[in-house]
């Protein structure tokens, strides 16, 4: 189950247990700020509902371009869900009249949503309550990544070598490496995979310098005139891996005094297959 499922499963060992952020008691009137933990794409709120307490309301800030998607649990079929979009003032989810209770969209810009949670009070019995799990997830591309790997070269190396898988579960890795004023730095990307590609960017000065899949070479190489962080991010298109292929990967960066004429470390298709995340520092010699 990908983690941003979330925990549908888990509805039937009960909702008295507390799998995520569980909401305090709190007057029907008053809506629930809803919040994400650290590091956490999903929120859950539990709560319960009866004849006097036919309704209660959360809020929720939605960011631009995320994807964002609701889970509303409970036995009861009488539990309904609604959704306002109140910057556009608009209607988006009345679960009673769609029949879903999950629904997902794409945030078109900066927003906050007005989750409601209710009930008809017909439907409740005396003296019950009904109890039910809201479950709130926001997530963007950058959810899906680890986090960027540190180049670094050993004293006297002009070459740091980093090898990796890339499959299904993770389309991409991130590399950041810092290169001093005065140097040329260079990047090879080697590949048994023809959809495995790398994009750099400049960091220091947010500038986007190169993506291998527009420009078709697996090399690029820049002189840097003023000490400069670069992110290198190698990508595989997700259909060359979507049936659980592997796509392996050698990723070689090299730094050296520009105008230096030593040889350019040269790629072998065989290095590609080295372990996933070992690092390997060689000489240019």
């Amino acid at each position: 189950m990908s983690c941003f499922d979330f925990l549908r499963g888990a509805f039937g060992a009960g909702l008295g247990v507390a799998v995520a952020c569980v909401s305090l008691p709190v007057s029907a009137d008053t809506p629930v700020a809803v919040t994400f933990a650290p590091n956490s794409v999903w929120a859950q709120e539990i709560g319960s509902l009866d004849r006097s307490n036919k309704s209660v309301d959360y809020t929720v800030a939605g960011v631009a371009g995320k994807t964002f998607k609701l889970n509303l649990l409970t036995r009861s079929p009488n539990v309904q869900l609604k959704v306002k979009d109140q910057n556009r003032r608009k209607a988006v989810l009345d679960s009673q009249k769609t029949g879903e209770t999950t629904w997902t969209t794409v945030n078109p810009a900066d927003t906050t949503y007005t989750i409601q949670v209710y009930i008809d009070p017909a439907a409740v019995p005396s003296g019950e309550t009904v109890k039910y799990a809201l479950q709130i997830g926001q997530y963007g591309v950058e959810d899906f990544q680890a986090p960027a790997t540190a180049v670094t070269f050993e004293p006297g190396e002009p070459w740091a070598v980093q090898s990796w898988i890339l499959g299904a579960d993770a389309t991409s890795q991130n590399f950041t490496v810092a290169i001093a004023a005065g140097m040329t730095v260079k990047v090879n990307l080697i590949s048994n995979n023809a959809q495995v590609h790398f994009k750099v960017d400049d960091q220091t000065h947010g500038k986007p310098l190169v993506d291998t899949a527009t420009s078709g070479a697996k090399t690029w190489s820049q002189s840097v005139g003023a000490a400069t962080t670069y992110r290198i991010q190698v990508y595989v298109d997700p259909a060359a891996v979507a049936s659980g292929q592997k796509a392996q990967f050698t990723l070689q960066v090299g730094q050296y005094a520009s105008g230096d004429a030593r040889p350019e470390k040269l790629a072998s298709a065989s290095s590609a297959a080295s372990p996933a995340g070992s690092v390997v520092p060689e000489s240019g010699h």
